[in-house]
Protein backbone atom coordinates (compact mmCIF):
# COMPACT_ATOMS: atom_id res chain seq x y z
CA UNK A 1 0.00 0.00 0.00
CA UNK A 2 3.03 2.18 1.38
CA UNK A 3 4.30 1.37 -2.41
CA UNK A 4 1.67 2.45 -4.42
CA UNK A 5 1.09 5.81 -2.91
CA UNK A 6 4.86 5.94 -3.53
CA UNK A 7 4.36 5.69 -7.26
CA UNK A 8 1.61 8.10 -7.57
CA UNK A 9 3.11 10.40 -5.44
CA UNK A 10 6.13 10.12 -7.59
CA UNK A 11 4.01 9.96 -10.76
CA UNK A 12 2.00 13.31 -10.00
CA UNK A 13 5.24 15.20 -9.27
CA UNK A 14 7.06 14.17 -12.54
CA UNK A 15 3.47 15.23 -13.74
CA UNK A 16 3.33 19.09 -12.74
CA UNK A 17 7.26 18.90 -13.17
CA UNK A 18 6.31 17.79 -17.28
CA UNK A 19 3.55 20.87 -17.12
CA UNK A 20 6.39 23.52 -16.00
CA UNK A 21 8.83 21.94 -18.61
CA UNK A 22 6.89 21.91 -21.55
CA UNK A 23 4.72 23.56 -23.91
CA UNK A 24 1.01 22.97 -23.70
CA UNK A 25 -0.91 21.18 -26.37
CA UNK A 26 -3.70 23.89 -26.34
CA UNK A 27 -1.77 26.67 -25.70
CA UNK A 28 -2.76 28.71 -28.00
CA UNK A 29 -1.13 31.87 -26.78
CA UNK A 30 2.48 31.53 -27.32
CA UNK A 31 5.00 28.75 -26.90
CA UNK A 32 6.29 29.32 -23.27
CA UNK A 33 6.55 26.65 -21.17
CA UNK A 34 4.86 26.44 -17.86
CA UNK A 35 6.95 28.01 -15.78
CA UNK A 36 8.37 30.45 -18.48
CA UNK A 37 4.72 31.49 -18.50
CA UNK A 38 4.60 31.57 -14.93
CA UNK A 39 7.57 33.93 -14.87
CA UNK A 40 6.01 36.15 -17.88
CA UNK A 41 3.00 37.12 -15.78
CA UNK A 42 4.72 39.02 -13.25
CA UNK A 43 3.49 42.43 -13.09
CA UNK A 44 7.11 44.35 -12.94
CA UNK A 45 9.46 43.86 -15.32
CA UNK A 46 12.43 44.18 -13.72
CA UNK A 47 15.08 43.05 -15.83
CA UNK A 48 18.35 44.68 -17.11
CA UNK A 49 18.52 45.03 -21.15
CA UNK A 50 22.16 44.69 -22.91
CA UNK A 51 22.85 48.13 -24.00
CA UNK A 52 23.54 46.31 -27.36
CA UNK A 53 22.10 46.14 -31.35
CA UNK A 54 23.84 49.64 -32.44
CA UNK A 55 22.42 51.04 -29.19
CA UNK A 56 23.94 54.33 -30.17
CA UNK A 57 22.79 54.64 -33.18
CA UNK A 58 19.42 54.19 -32.10
CA UNK A 59 19.25 56.58 -29.48
CA UNK A 60 19.55 59.00 -32.00
CA UNK A 61 15.57 58.16 -31.66
CA UNK A 62 14.66 59.61 -28.14
CA UNK A 63 11.64 56.82 -27.59
CA UNK A 64 13.72 53.96 -28.94
CA UNK A 65 12.98 51.05 -26.85
CA UNK A 66 15.47 47.77 -26.07
CA UNK A 67 15.11 45.00 -28.75
CA UNK A 68 15.45 42.54 -26.39
CA UNK A 69 12.65 44.02 -24.30
CA UNK A 70 10.40 44.12 -27.08
CA UNK A 71 11.50 40.65 -27.96
CA UNK A 72 10.44 39.33 -24.13
CA UNK A 73 7.37 40.55 -24.59
CA UNK A 74 6.64 39.54 -28.57
CA UNK A 75 7.09 35.76 -27.50
CA UNK A 76 4.66 36.04 -24.54
CA UNK A 77 1.76 37.16 -26.74
CA UNK A 78 3.03 35.05 -30.29
CA UNK A 79 3.79 32.04 -31.56
CA UNK A 80 6.83 31.76 -34.28
CA UNK A 81 5.86 32.75 -37.46
CA UNK A 82 3.34 35.06 -36.24
CA UNK A 83 3.22 38.65 -38.21
CA UNK A 84 3.44 41.22 -35.85
CA UNK A 85 3.05 44.97 -36.27
CA UNK A 86 4.21 48.13 -35.32
CA UNK A 87 2.04 51.64 -36.24
CA UNK A 88 4.55 53.91 -34.79
CA UNK A 89 7.98 52.41 -35.31
CA UNK A 90 10.39 54.73 -34.52
CA UNK A 91 13.88 53.46 -35.34
CA UNK A 92 12.73 49.54 -35.16
CA UNK A 93 12.84 48.18 -31.90
CA UNK A 94 9.60 46.11 -32.15
CA UNK A 95 10.96 44.92 -35.78
CA UNK A 96 14.34 44.15 -34.58
CA UNK A 97 13.06 41.90 -31.38
CA UNK A 98 10.02 39.78 -33.72
CA UNK A 99 13.45 39.12 -36.47
CA UNK A 100 15.15 37.65 -33.13
CA UNK A 101 12.26 35.14 -32.47
CA UNK A 102 11.86 34.19 -35.86
CA UNK A 103 8.42 35.97 -36.06
CA UNK A 104 7.17 38.15 -38.94
CA UNK A 105 6.92 42.27 -38.51
CA UNK A 106 5.62 44.95 -40.64
CA UNK A 107 6.25 48.95 -39.34
CA UNK A 108 4.74 52.18 -39.81
CA UNK A 109 6.87 55.31 -39.47
CA UNK A 110 6.16 59.29 -40.18
CA UNK A 111 10.16 60.16 -40.36
CA UNK A 112 11.63 58.49 -43.19
CA UNK A 113 15.20 58.88 -40.84
CA UNK A 114 14.55 56.69 -38.32
CA UNK A 115 13.21 53.91 -41.22
CA UNK A 116 16.59 54.62 -43.01
CA UNK A 117 18.27 54.06 -39.34
CA UNK A 118 16.50 50.65 -38.76
CA UNK A 119 17.79 49.47 -42.20
CA UNK A 120 20.74 50.49 -41.54
CA UNK A 121 20.88 48.56 -37.61
CA UNK A 122 20.05 45.90 -39.62
CA UNK A 123 22.70 45.75 -41.98
CA UNK A 124 25.06 46.24 -38.93
CA UNK A 125 23.78 43.91 -37.17
CA UNK A 126 22.74 41.26 -40.06
CA UNK A 127 19.61 40.88 -38.97
CA UNK A 128 16.99 40.82 -41.77
CA UNK A 129 14.69 43.66 -42.53
CA UNK A 130 11.06 43.65 -42.05
CA UNK A 131 8.79 45.02 -44.04
CA UNK A 132 7.92 49.21 -43.32
CA UNK A 133 5.84 51.47 -44.74
CA UNK A 134 6.75 55.49 -44.73
CA UNK A 135 3.64 57.62 -43.94
CA UNK A 136 0.69 58.40 -41.73
CA UNK A 137 -0.37 55.24 -39.52
CA UNK A 138 -3.79 56.10 -40.37
CA UNK A 139 -3.64 56.25 -43.69
CA UNK A 140 -1.12 52.85 -44.01
CA UNK A 141 -2.93 51.29 -41.95
CA UNK A 142 -6.11 51.78 -44.12
CA UNK A 143 -4.37 51.35 -47.60
CA UNK A 144 -1.70 48.92 -46.75
CA UNK A 145 -3.04 46.08 -44.12
CA UNK A 146 -5.49 43.61 -43.87
CA UNK A 147 -7.96 43.41 -41.93
CA UNK A 148 -7.84 40.43 -39.23
CA UNK A 149 -4.12 40.43 -40.36
CA UNK A 150 -2.15 41.03 -37.67
CA UNK A 151 -1.42 38.78 -34.75
CA UNK A 152 0.53 40.96 -32.22
CA UNK A 153 0.71 44.67 -32.21
CA UNK A 154 3.32 46.50 -29.98
CA UNK A 155 3.97 50.00 -29.98
CA UNK A 156 5.32 52.94 -28.29
CA UNK A 157 3.19 56.25 -28.25
CA UNK A 158 4.56 59.94 -29.24
CA UNK A 159 4.39 61.83 -25.95
CA UNK A 160 1.85 64.07 -25.31
CA UNK A 161 3.52 67.63 -24.02
CA UNK A 162 6.66 66.70 -24.28
CA UNK A 163 8.41 70.28 -23.92
CA UNK A 164 11.47 72.14 -22.27
CA UNK A 165 12.30 71.15 -18.87
CA UNK A 166 14.49 72.95 -16.56
CA UNK A 167 16.41 71.23 -14.35
CA UNK A 168 17.65 72.51 -11.19
CA UNK A 169 20.76 70.51 -11.02
CA UNK A 170 21.69 72.90 -14.13
CA UNK A 171 21.13 76.55 -15.45
CA UNK A 172 20.40 74.97 -19.10
CA UNK A 173 17.29 73.96 -20.03
CA UNK A 174 16.68 70.74 -21.84
CA UNK A 175 14.81 70.05 -24.71
CA UNK A 176 13.78 65.68 -24.89
CA UNK A 177 14.98 64.43 -28.03
CA UNK A 178 10.65 63.18 -27.71
CA UNK A 179 10.17 66.84 -28.64
CA UNK A 180 12.00 66.98 -32.06
CA UNK A 181 9.86 64.12 -33.92
CA UNK A 182 6.40 64.48 -31.79
CA UNK A 183 4.24 66.34 -33.73
CA UNK A 184 1.55 65.77 -30.81
CA UNK A 185 3.38 67.83 -28.30
CA UNK A 186 1.05 71.01 -29.30
CA UNK A 187 -2.08 69.74 -29.07
CA UNK A 188 -4.02 69.49 -25.50
CA UNK A 189 -4.63 66.33 -24.13
CA UNK A 190 -7.65 65.36 -25.16
CA UNK A 191 -6.51 65.99 -28.44
CA UNK A 192 -3.86 63.67 -28.43
CA UNK A 193 -6.25 61.13 -27.04
CA UNK A 194 -7.91 61.98 -29.83
CA UNK A 195 -5.72 61.45 -32.04
CA UNK A 196 -4.12 58.46 -30.61
CA UNK A 197 -7.70 56.34 -30.34
CA UNK A 198 -7.82 57.29 -34.04
CA UNK A 199 -4.74 55.37 -34.64
CA UNK A 200 -5.73 52.56 -32.18
CA UNK A 201 -9.44 51.90 -34.16
CA UNK A 202 -8.03 51.38 -37.43
CA UNK A 203 -5.47 48.86 -35.26
CA UNK A 204 -8.51 47.30 -33.98
CA UNK A 205 -9.31 46.16 -37.36
CA UNK A 206 -6.07 44.59 -38.69
CA UNK A 207 -5.60 42.43 -35.20
CA UNK A 208 -7.09 39.02 -35.28
CA UNK A 209 -9.93 37.94 -32.78
CA UNK A 210 -8.22 36.93 -29.42
CA UNK A 211 -5.50 38.78 -30.21
CA UNK A 212 -3.34 40.94 -27.93
CA UNK A 213 -1.82 44.54 -28.72
CA UNK A 214 1.20 46.19 -26.18
CA UNK A 215 1.51 50.10 -25.86
CA UNK A 216 4.23 51.47 -24.09
CA UNK A 217 3.67 54.63 -22.56
CA UNK A 218 4.86 56.77 -19.76
CA UNK A 219 3.56 59.25 -16.98
CA UNK A 220 5.16 62.88 -17.46
CA UNK A 221 5.12 65.51 -14.65
CA UNK A 222 4.79 68.93 -15.76
CA UNK A 223 3.59 72.08 -15.33
CA UNK A 224 3.48 70.99 -10.98
CA UNK A 225 0.99 68.32 -11.76
CA UNK A 226 1.88 64.63 -12.09
CA UNK A 227 -0.21 63.17 -15.48
CA UNK A 228 -0.94 59.65 -15.40
CA UNK A 229 -1.22 59.62 -19.11
CA UNK A 230 -1.23 55.44 -18.93
CA UNK A 231 -4.69 55.80 -17.05
CA UNK A 232 -5.72 58.34 -19.60
CA UNK A 233 -4.79 56.35 -22.55
CA UNK A 234 -5.80 53.18 -20.93
CA UNK A 235 -9.48 54.42 -20.56
CA UNK A 236 -9.58 56.36 -24.44
CA UNK A 237 -8.91 52.74 -25.80
CA UNK A 238 -11.38 51.09 -23.80
CA UNK A 239 -14.16 53.05 -25.57
CA UNK A 240 -12.91 51.46 -28.29
CA UNK A 241 -15.39 48.28 -28.45
CA UNK A 242 -14.10 44.72 -27.95
CA UNK A 243 -11.02 46.26 -27.05
CA UNK A 244 -10.23 45.07 -23.65
CA UNK A 245 -7.39 46.53 -21.01
CA UNK A 246 -6.00 42.79 -20.05
CA UNK A 247 -2.92 44.44 -17.78
CA UNK A 248 -1.14 47.26 -17.00
CA UNK A 249 3.01 46.20 -17.00
CA UNK A 250 5.43 47.98 -15.30
CA UNK A 251 8.74 48.38 -16.96
CA UNK A 252 11.67 49.41 -14.39
CA UNK A 253 14.21 51.09 -16.89
CA UNK A 254 17.36 50.27 -15.24
CA UNK A 255 19.60 52.29 -17.66
CA UNK A 256 17.67 55.70 -16.65
CA UNK A 257 19.73 58.42 -14.35
CA UNK A 258 18.35 59.76 -11.49
CA UNK A 259 18.20 63.54 -11.52
CA UNK A 260 17.71 66.35 -8.69
CA UNK A 261 13.92 67.80 -9.37
CA UNK A 262 12.49 70.38 -7.27
CA UNK A 263 15.70 70.25 -4.71
CA UNK A 264 15.24 71.91 -2.07
CA UNK A 265 11.83 73.38 -2.10
CA UNK A 266 9.51 70.40 -3.62
CA UNK A 267 9.53 66.62 -4.44
CA UNK A 268 9.19 66.01 -8.12
CA UNK A 269 9.80 62.30 -9.11
CA UNK A 270 12.67 61.33 -10.88
CA UNK A 271 11.02 59.04 -13.65
CA UNK A 272 12.63 55.78 -13.73
CA UNK A 273 9.58 53.34 -15.35
CA UNK A 274 7.12 52.96 -18.63
CA UNK A 275 3.92 51.75 -18.53
CA UNK A 276 2.74 48.99 -20.84
CA UNK A 277 -0.79 48.40 -21.47
CA UNK A 278 -1.84 45.10 -22.39
CA UNK A 279 -5.27 44.94 -24.61
CA UNK A 280 -6.78 41.85 -26.04
CA UNK A 281 -9.32 42.14 -29.34
CA UNK A 282 -12.51 40.00 -27.93
CA UNK A 283 -15.62 40.44 -29.87
CA UNK A 284 -18.29 37.75 -30.74
CA UNK A 285 -18.19 35.57 -33.69
CA UNK A 286 -21.23 33.75 -35.01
Amino acid sequence: MQKQLFNYKKKLTKKKLDSKSKVADNNKVNELTGSEWKFSTKSVISKAYPVNLQHKLRSEHGGQKPPDLCLDLIKIFTKKNNLVLDPLMGVGGTLIGASLCNRKAVGIELNNKWINIYKKVCKLEKIKAEQTYHGNAKEVLEKNIKNNSIDFILTDVPYWNVDQLKKTRSKKATISKLSKFNKSNSLSKEDWLLDMKEIFQKCFKKLKNKKYMGVFIGDIYRDKHYHILSADLANSISTIEGFNLKANLIWFDQSKSLHVYGYPYSFVPSMIHQNVLIFKKEIDED
